[in-house]
């Protein structure tokens, strides 16, 4: 039997990653292209949808040409795509106006009358998830407020990875991994609530089709072949969103195992049995039938890049002097500073926080300078204060009884041995790296291409499938007398966050007085 392959698409917040795989699960070419988001206003972060698509176009024709592979042997297409993002639509799927993604904080207002609503508790408990700025609810109806034309007029509300299957197959449909981000999506009964639509004033017919992450919803069509290069007719399916795949391909496929997510949007999702309804955390399903996950979400990940570019310099110029990421540059540096980096503390709300905190206003704190604090110290700091904010979200899931069988690292925080000893020594549990035969690290694609092979027949079994992909394993041993320092050293932490929550407000008040 001729040899089958499978591309899989991952739409990120800065890039979109498509690789191209064998039927057996080996990665035979990559691509990826990069853009900006647009932020008109401090709280928005905006981008053309259809920039996604010429970047999927353009990664696709990159890796076909990369393979030389026949077309006629490509079996199926995967997609994933960033969360909590709307983009109305046409009736022929043009976009109506710039995507509102994840980031995008605008609708703070709407976001309060939500919550003044006598039925606000009944969205939470409906969707598993608080009322949020960040979710698609309030942008919802900040679009209905301001721009009502546009509102009136879309056909399909759609999010990111359903904008891109329909670029793909001229179908409009939405997996129930990225439905948790509109407060009528009943996560028990898998379906949108008319009732509750109507009372926040959501026309239901404007909602696309739920369905299955793994279901086949439509094939290429012949606009779309001919503009990424494939040919007409290859299977498509629903996708997921990003976070789902990425715990996906780390190995998370069975209840009590976990994943943290290094990277510029980091957080962990435990895999759990059953509907969780906890407010300060996020929650959606998994991609497996019956699995869900418990998620938190944190926006320190992208710290050390800010430490490269306002403070990195040095770092900079001699890792392009001898080829080197100036990360690996950073992490020796680490290893010089003691664990608790001497005494500071970094708060890594750059930009604001997700869970728990649930605020655009908290900011960045190395709480602790000394004339003796180092850079060594400093980027150990930050290193460890974006492990407290995961942490920080993991001691509230132990309170509703969560347990973590396996805790399994992904993202580009792995590439640094340092980085995972210090989450092993702050979790309190071996921090493990899976691994596939290669030495290569899982994620999006790994999970996709997994999801993809079930969805179009070539496996039957979806953690089967990403379990054989994925045989080795890296583990980061935690220290005990670490954990013990680092406990004491969380508590200063969090009492820091909490306490100056309210300074936080008042410096955003005078910043906002001072800089219109």
């Amino acid at each position: 039997m001729a040899s089958q392959f499978i591309i899989t698409v991952d739409v990120g917040t800065s890039s979109t990653k498509t690789s191209l795989w064998s039927d057996v699960g080996e990665l035979v070419a990559h691509a990826s292209s990069a853009y900006n988001l647009h932020r008109a206003k401090p709280l928005w972060a905006e981008i053309d949808s259809d920039i996604w698509w010429h970047a999927v176009c353009e990664t696709i024709k990159s890796v076909l040409a990369k393979s030389g592979v026949d077309l006629a042997s490509i079996a199926g297409i995967g997609v994933d795509g960033v969360g909590w993002t709307l983009i109305p639509v046409d009736d022929i799927g043009n976009p109506l106006r710039p995507a509102m993604i994840w980031l995008d904080r605008r609708a703070e207002e709407e976001t309060i009358w939500l919550k003044s609503l006598p039925e606000a508790e009944e969205l939470v408990n409906l969707d598993a998830n608080p009322l949020d700025a960040a979710y698609i609810t309030p942008k919802l109806i900040w679009l209905k407020k301001n721009q009502p034309d546009i509102f009136n007029s879309a056909h399909k509300f759609l999010e990111a990875t359903g904008f891109i299957v329909s670029r793909f197959t001229g179908e409009f449909v939405c997996d129930y991994t990225q439905a948790y981000g509109y407060h009528f999506f009943d996560i028990r009964n898998e379906k949108w609530d008319q009732q509750i639509a109507q009372k926040i004033g959501v026309p239901i017919e404007k909602m696309p089709r739920l369905c299955g992450s793994a279901e086949v919803v439509g094939t290429v069509t012949e606009k779309a072949a001919d503009q990424t290069g494939l040919k007409p007719g290859i299977p498509v399916i629903a996708g997921c969103l990003d976070a789902i795949a990425g715990a996906l391909g780390s190995g998370v496929v069975k209840p009590g195992q976990t994943n943290e997510q290094g990277g510029q949007a980091g957080g962990v999702g435990i895999s759990l049995d059953h509907v969780l309804v906890e407010p300060r955390l996020i929650f959606s399903h998994h991609v497996i039938p019956g699995q869900y996950l418990l998620q938190a979400g944190t926006v320190g990940g992208g710290s050390l890049s800010w430490f490269r570019d306002q403070l990195g310099h040095p770092e900079a110029i001699a890792a392009n002097l001898v080829g080197q990421n100036p990360f690996e540059l950073f992490s020796r540096q680490v290893e010089r500073s003691n664990p608790g980096a001497n005494g500071l503390i970094f708060l890594p709300y750059m930009a604001g926080e997700r869970t728990p905190l649930w605020s655009s206003l908290p900011r960045g704190i190395f709480f602790g300078l000394t004339y003796s604090t180092s850079r060594a110290d400093m980027l150990r700091a930050i290193m460890e204060g974006c492990a407290f904010a995961v942490y920080d979200n993991l001691q509230i899931a132990e309170e509703h009884g969560v347990s973590i069988d396996e805790f399994l690292g992904s993202g580009g925080a792995t590439q640094s041995a340092v980085w995972c000893q210090i989450k092993a020594d702050i979790y309190g549990k071996p921090f493990v790296i899976a691994r596939r035969a290669d030495g290569g690290e899982g994620g999006h694609d790994l999970g996709l291409f997994a999801l993809t092979a079930f969805g179009i027949g070539l496996r039957k079994d979806i953690g089967a499938c990403v379990s054989d992909l994925l045989p080795k394993r890296q583990v980061f041993e935690p220290s005990a007398a670490n954990h013990a320092l680092y406990m004491e050293l969380f508590e200063v932490y969090r009492s820091v966050s909490r306490k100056s929550m309210e300074d936080f407000v008042r410096l955003d008040a005078i910043t906002r007085k001072s800089y219109k």
